[in-house]
C-alpha cells in the first residue's frame, strides 16, 4: 500500500511540474512576441508622415535590406491575417532628434510591410485619421487623365479628300494637330458618328453615312483607345456593315469599343477599362437610330437609350468599376440649350449612379452643369460637345468642345479631380481640304484666313465659347479655383 501510494504521489508531481514546465515556456514564448511586436512599433518615434510611393526622392534613405527583404511570420498582417506581403518603398519621415532614425527606418519599413490591408484603410474614408494619427502612414495618390471629343462624322467630302495618288486612301493628317496633345493622356474617347466599311460602293455621305475603314485606322493611330459608337447613323447600312464596322474595332488591340456589338454575350459585358490601378467603366446609349429599327433576332447590336436598358446597366457597372462615365448620344440638333428630355435624363442617369456624363449629337457645343444631388453628391454633365471632324460650314458647328477630365484614387478611394472643357476649332479650307481640328489656343488670324468660313475668327470662338460655358473649369478638392 505504502509503495503504491508514494507512486501515485510521485505520478503526480511529475505531472505538476510538466504542468509548471509548459506554463513557463508559454509565459517566454508570449513576452518574445509581445518584445518583437513593440521593436516592430514606431513607440518611441513621433514622426509625422510617412509616404508610401515609388518616388525616388527621399528625406532619409531606408537601408536595402528594410526595402527589400520579404517580411516574416513576425509580421503577419494583424488588421486582416492573411500572409504578409511584400514591403513598402517609404519617405518623408522626420523623428525626434534623441532617437536613431536608421534604426526607426529599419522598424517601421519592416512593420509596414505586413499590413497590406491597413495601409489601404489608411487611404480611404471614414477611418483614415485615427490609423494614420497611431501609424503615420500614408499612401501618395495615382491619377488618370482622361479627354474626350464629339462627333467623327465624314461626310463625303471628307472620305473624298483622304483619296492618295496611288488610289489608297489615308486620313491620318486630320488627327495631326491633336495627336501630339492627347500622346500622353491615359483614355482618350472619341464619338465614332458613322459606320465603317471596305466596300467603296457603299461609302455614303448625308443623310446615311458609311465610311471607308481607314478612317478607323487614322483614329487608332491618332491614339484615340475607347470608341463611342451608338449614335443616329449606327443603323444606316444595317446589320451586315454594322458587323463588319464592329470587328474592324475588336480587331485593333488596346481599344475598347462600347455602344455596339456582335452578340447578347457581348451587349451585357460591361465595357471595363483598368488605367494605374483604378477601373472605369464606359456606357454609350442613342436615343434613336433615325427611324431605323434593330432586328428581332438582333435587339442587342446597338444601345438604346432607355432607363429600362441604362440603369441596370448603371447598376452593375458600380459594382464593377471604380468609376462610371455615359456618354449619351441625345438632344436637339444646332441647338446650344440643353433640351427638357436632356436634363431629365441627365437626372436619372446621375441618380442611377453615373459619375460623369458626357454628350453628343447636337452638332454644337452646349454647356458644362454639375449636377447636384442627394446626399452632397455632384455629378458633372457635358451636354454636348458638339463636332470632332464634319463638313458644316456654319460658324457655331464649327465651334467644339474636348472634355479633360483627371480621375483620382487615394488608397481605396476613387474620386474625380477636376474635369474641363477646352475649346476646339473644326476646320477645312473653300476647296473641301486640309480637314483638321485645331486647339482654339493653336487657331491664328492667319490660320483663320483661309477656313472655309471667314466668319469662324479667333475672337469668333472665344465669344461664342464664352456665351456657351458659364463653367469651363470644376474642380472638386479647390472650390477657389472653379471657373463659375
Amino acid at each position: 500500500m505504502g509503495y503504491k501510494s508514494n507512486r501515485k504521489k510521485g505520478t503526480v508531481l511529475r505531472i505538476l511540474l510538466i504542468i509548471c514546465v509548459i506554463s513557463v515556456a508559454i509565459v517566454i514564448v508570449i513576452a518574445e512576441k509581445e518584445n518583437r511586436l513593440r521593436l516592430s512599433s514606431p513607440i518611441s518615434a513621433s514622426p509625422t508622415e510617412v509616404i508610401l510611393s515609388g518616388s525616388s526622392e527621399t528625406a532619409f534613405s531606408v537601408s536595402a535590406d528594410a526595402k527589400t527583404q520579404e517580411p516574416s511570420s513576425d509580421h503577419m498582417d494583424e488588421t486582416s491575417g492573411k500572409e504578409p506581403v511584400a514591403s513598402y518603398p517609404l519617405y518623408g519621415f522626420s523623428e525626434k532628434d534623441s532617437f536613431d532614425p536608421m534604426i526607426y527606418w529599419d522598424r517601421q519599413a519592416s512593420c509596414a510591410a505586413g499590413r497590406k490591408d491597413l495601409l489601404s484603410e489608411l487611404s480611404s474614408l471614414p477611418l483614415p485619421y485615427s490609423l494614420s494619427t497611431k501609424y503615420k502612414l500614408f499612401r501618395q495618390p495615382v491619377y488618370v487623365d482622361l479627354i474626350a471629343v464629339g462627333d467623327n462624322l465624314y461626310h463625303t467630302s471628307i472620305t473624298n479628300y483622304g483619296k492618295q495618288e496611288d488610289g489608297s486612301y489615308n486620313y491620318d493628317s486630320i488627327y495631326a494637330n491633336i495627336k501630339d496633345y492627347i500622346k500622353d493622356i491615359d483614355v482618350k474617347v472619341i464619338n465614332q458618328e458613322v459606320v465603317l466599311t471596305a466596300d467603296p460602293s457603299k461609302w455614303s455621305g448625308f443623310p446615311v453615312f458609311a465610311a471607308p475603314i481607314e478612317c478607323g485606322q487614322a483614329v487608332v493611330k491618332a491614339g484615340f483607345n475607347v470608341i463611342t459608337h451608338a449614335t443616329n447613323h449606327s443603323w444606316d447600312k444595317g446589320k451586315d456593315v454594322a458587323l463588319e464596322d464592329i470587328a474592324f474595332w475588336k480587331s485593333q488591340e488596346g481599344v475598347i469599343l462600347t455602344g455596339m456589338y456582335d452578340s447578347q454575350e457581348d451587349r451585357d459585358k460591361i465595357d471595363i477599362g483598368e488605367y494605374n490601378g483604378i477601373k472605369i467603366a464606359f456606357l454609350n446609349y442613342t436615343y434613336n437610330l433615325n427611324g431605323y429599327s434593330l432586328p428581332k433576332d438582333a435587339p442587342y447590336m446597338v444601345n438604346l437609350l432607355r432607363p429600362e436598358i441604362f440603369v441596370p446597366d448603371i447598376e452593375k457597372a458600380k459594382e464593377l468599376a471604380d468609376i462610371v462615365i455615359v456618354f449619351p448620344h441625345w438632344g436637339e440638333e444646332y441647338q446650344t440649350t440643353p433640351s427638357a428630355y436632356q436634363r431629365n435624363v441627365a437626372r436619372q442617369l446621375a441618380e442611377a449612379g453615373a459619375d460623369l456624363i458626357i454628350g453628343c449629337h447636337p452638332h454644337v457645343v452646349q454647356p458644362l452643369e454639375i449636377l447636384e444631388l442627394e446626399g452632397g453628391r455632384q455629378v458633372p454633365c457635358f451636354y454636348s460637345l458638339g463636332n470632332f471632324i464634319a463638313n458644316m460650314p456654319r460658324a457655331d458647328r464649327c465651334v467644339e468642345a474636348m472634355a479633360r477630365v483627371r480621375i483620382r484614387k487615394l488608397g481605396n478611394k476613387v474620386s474625380l479631380e477636376y474635369v474641363e472643357a477646352v475649346p476646339l476649332v473644326n476646320f477645312y479650307t473653300p476647296q473641301f481640304t486640309g480637314y483638321t481640328a485645331y486647339l482654339a489656343e493653336d487657331y491664328t488670324d492667319e490660320i483663320a484666313r483661309t477656313h472655309r468660313n471667314p466668319d469662324v475668327t479667333p475672337r469668333y470662338v472665344e465669344n461664342f465659347w464664352n456665351n456657351i460655358f458659364k463653367i469651363s473649369y470644376y474642380s472638386f478638392s479647390d472650390e477657389k479655383k472653379n471657373n463659375v
